[in-house]
């Protein structure tokens, strides 16, 4: 659950504790920044690509290897 600091309070949590929950850093009362730990963004990121994969794959994009090799020995006979 994400939640939202202040600048110094984000300061005060950061020197707290090694495990950081997603926050939502507000500056001038305006929600500023986001800060994520490195391991949830790469998960994040990781997760995006797969998806994009799989819609890929489903829309014909994308074919995996044993379709493009017997494509290819009917093709050219190997």
């Amino acid at each position: 659950m994400q939640k939202e600091i202040t600048i110094k309070e984000f300061e005060n949590a950061v020197n707290e504790t090694d495990d950081i929950e997603p926050m939502i850093i507000k500056r001038e009362n305006k929600k500023d920044l986001l800060v994520i730990s490195l391991e949830q963004y790469q998960k994040e990121i990781f997760l995006n690509k797969l998806e994009k994969s799989k819609k890929e794959y489903k829309d014909g994009k994308i074919h995996n290897a044993r379709t493009i090799f017997k494509g290819l020995r009917e093709k050219y006979g190997y």
